[in-house]
């Protein structure tokens, strides 16, 4: 699935270099004034911008921070921080504004270079040990993305996601994480509904990508040697056929790449 996305899946913090103004990732506005500058990164959606640092694009670099605050997302996820539930369609820019007077056209076309980190992607993860139905805390491999730092005052910073287990399948809402990313421990919203193994998956990935996984996952069921399958209630086409692929022609697998490529198709 990443090697169709071109990119991880899963929230993972990078980081990109640019030069610009003038290169085709850094619009930065001719005119005088407070225009932002428009940095396209290469991952997305852009979740949280850590830190960007800049220097005259000449060796050896001599590189300074932008203060925190004047570097944020452009287009901020929709339906994944602060909803009730996760979102059913990628959603998201893949783009920062960065404050006016920090990139400019003093030094001409790519007279500055540019080091943006960011966080991107979607909040995924395995549970490490079991948590007890009624437990408002849950053990993970990765606390990448769950809580970031709101870009604009008052939005929320805790992520909405799925907990996938048969049976007990039930939705949660993260307050807190104990790292920015690695194992830890995030805190939820309210209780949980059911009791959950270790290894069982927690992620906001949207539908489109969860039902392209289990497209992939039928198609190597066969290619294995299977010479047939039982699934639920829900069959590949009709899966696929929800969202908006054409089930005409091709395998599992092709309408599995058709649904990512659609999602990703985009540069915002």
């Amino acid at each position: 699935m990443d090697e169709t996305a071109k990119q991880p899946l899963r929230a993972t913090t990078d980081t990109i270099a640019l030069y610009g103004p003038g290169a085709p990732r850094v619009y930065v506005p001719r005119a005088r004034g407070n225009q932002p500058a428009t940095l396209i990164m290469t991952r997305w959606p852009v979740l949280e911008v850590v830190s960007v640092q800049y220097s005259r694009n000449q060796i050896p670099y001599a590189w300074s921070t932008v203060p925190s605050g004047l570097a944020v997302p452009a287009k901020p996820v929709v339906g994944l921080y602060g909803s009730s539930a996760p979102p059913a369609t990628g959603e998201g820019g893949q783009s920062i504004k960065l404050a006016a007077g920090f990139i400019d056209w003093r030094y001409g076309p790519e007279g500055f270079a540019i080091l943006p980190q960011y966080v991107n992607g979607w909040p995924h993860a395995g549970l490490t040990s079991a948590a007890a139905s009624g437990a408002t805390t849950l053990q993970v491999d990765d606390c990448t993305g769950w809580v970031i730092t709101a870009p604009f005052p008052g939005a929320a910073t805790g992520a909405t996601g799925t907990v996938y287990d048969a049976g007990g399948q039930e939705v949660i809402q993260v307050t807190a994480a104990s790292a920015t990313s690695g194992p830890g421990t995030l805190t939820l919203a309210a209780p949980l509904a059911f009791a959950h193994a270790a290894g069982v998956m927690v992620s906001s990935f949207p539908q489109t990508i969860v039902w392209a996984a289990i497209l992939f996952a039928c198609e190597q069921a066969l290619e294995r040697g299977a010479t047939s399958m039982t699934l639920p209630s829900v069959p590949g086409g009709r899966i696929a056929q929800a969202a908006g692929v054409d089930t005409s022609t091709g395998s599992p697998a092709e309408w599995a790449k058709r649904i990512i490529r659609g999602t990703f198709d985009r540069i915002i």
